[in-house]
């Protein structure tokens, strides 16, 4: 008992010693400390604890922070306003932007558009994608060569198109380099028998209504509103042509009508008639949608997409017409709405794989195939003879000498294995 009596004091007397020892260090470290007024420019300190650690305002042990935080607790941004691949802090998390403003940036992202969107091309003109669509892998960045969308979400039908494409036609003027320069692509009909060059126009778009001989084109076609011969026309051509002036311009079919459920055996011979119920889808590599009339090919053309942000409908004679002088003004080929397509074999090919005689090369001019050859392709243009009201642009391969501003009428009835259509597409 004695021995423990001696030994608690001892102990509590170091407890104290060890005590006063601590707080009389502590407080020499932290004068050290202050005098010292270590910084992160301190050569050779050998502390951690340095200016750039400690947030600015803030002062640790004698150091004054100089450490800037940004404060994102009130930033508002959100992917679609950031440029797509572009990353951003927002209330402290990383953000990637899914932002796309030109085609080149839509091409290399494969973006597809929820609502119809506005890019421009190498040189700032303008192109509207549609909602659903993408800027396809193959297509051109500037719309001289051929701005081409590809359907990815099949918006507003039941997904029959996917993978269907367009390209995109111009229309006023169109620049052509980064020094500014331009040219015009009027958007109107033309004669390409008596002006092969498209210099001049038989009637402006503007003008769709008059009705005049003078807007007749070799004394009978004539695009109108209307028609009492029973031919299908425009569905809305009021409509279509106050789109693309808004819009400064449309789309056409990339490829001929195609029907993927057509084997090569479907297409030869009257008995083979193709089913016009079948959906329409513009790719490549399919046969063309053949043995139709121009009402069912009107009909399957509208069909395509209903929905509120564009309208699909047969093609009519300014968007052929229009895309012809396109394509003679950007490509190359002067003479195109001269061509005639002669496939090899003398039989009708799969789309996009149409011939042209004159250099026996794949008739694709600006990312746009099958206009000059392959087969004939009905319209919504008029050939103001009750007998053929039908009108049929381009070439066929059974036929040498009509070229892709040929024109022709047709029965109402007719259906044949060389006579197909082509989709166009507007905006809203």
């Amino acid at each position: 008992m004695k021995n423990k009596k001696i030994l608690v004091p001892i102990i509590i007397s170091m407890l104290i010693i060890t005590l006063v020892l601590t707080l009389f260090n502590t407080k020499i470290i932290k004068k050290s400390i202050a005098e010292d007024n270590y910084e992160s420019t301190t050569e050779g300190a050998s502390s951690t604890l340095i200016a750039k650690y400690i947030k600015k305002g803030v002062k640790v042990g004698g150091i004054e922070g100089t450490l800037e935080v940004l404060d994102t607790s009130d930033a508002n941004a959100v992917a679609e306003d950031i440029l797509w691949g572009k990353t951003a802090y927002v209330k402290g998390e990383k953000v990637t932007g899914t932002f796309v403003d030109t085609v080149a940036l839509g091409k290399t992202s494969g973006k597809t558009f929820d609502e119809n969107t506005m890019l421009t091309d190498d040189y700032g003109n303008t192109v509207i994608v549609p909602a659903g669509f993408k800027i396809a892998d193959d297509s051109a960045t500037d719309v001289t060569k051929g701005v081409v969308i590809e359907d990815t979400s099949a918006k507003g039908n039941t997904g029959y198109t996917k993978g269907s494409q367009f390209v995109w036609i111009p229309i006023g003027n169109v620049t052509t380099n980064n020094e500014g320069d331009s040219k015009e692509i009027k958007f109107a009909r033309y004669d390409f028998t008596s002006d092969p060059s498209a210099s001049k126009p038989v009637q402006l778009a503007e003008n769709y209504s008059d009705t005049s001989s003078s807007t007749i084109i070799e004394s009978k076609y004539q695009e109108l509103t209307s028609s009492t011969y029973g031919n299908t026309t425009a569905e809305n051509l009021s409509q279509f042509i106050s789109s693309a002036n808004k819009n400064k311009g449309f789309y056409i079919g990339r490829y001929e009508a195609g029907d993927e459920t057509a084997k090569i055996s479907e297409r030869v011979g009257a008995t083979n008639v193709s089913n016009t119920q079948n959906p329409v889808v513009v790719k490549k590599g399919v046969y063309p949608y053949n043995y139709v009339n121009q009402g069912d090919a009107s009909r399957l053309c509208r069909e395509m997409y209903t929905n509120d942000e564009f309208v699909s409908d047969l093609i009519n004679s300014y968007a052929w017409d229009t895309a012809i002088a396109f394509i003679q003004t950007f490509s190359g080929d002067n003479n195109y709405s001269q061509e005639a397509g002669k496939n090899t074999g003398n039989i009708l090919q799969k789309c996009g794989e149409s011939i042209l005689s004159s250099d026996k090369k794949l008739d694709v001019r600006c990312n746009i195939y099958d206009m000059a050859g392959n087969a004939y392709e009905f319209t919504t243009e008029t050939y103001k003879d009750s007998r053929f009201p039908c009108s049929d642009r381009g070439g066929c391969y059974t036929v040498d000498d009509a070229g892709t501003g040929h024109r022709d009428g047709n029965p109402t009835n007719h259906s044949d294995q060389i006579h197909t259509f082509r989709p166009i597409i507007y905006l809203n």
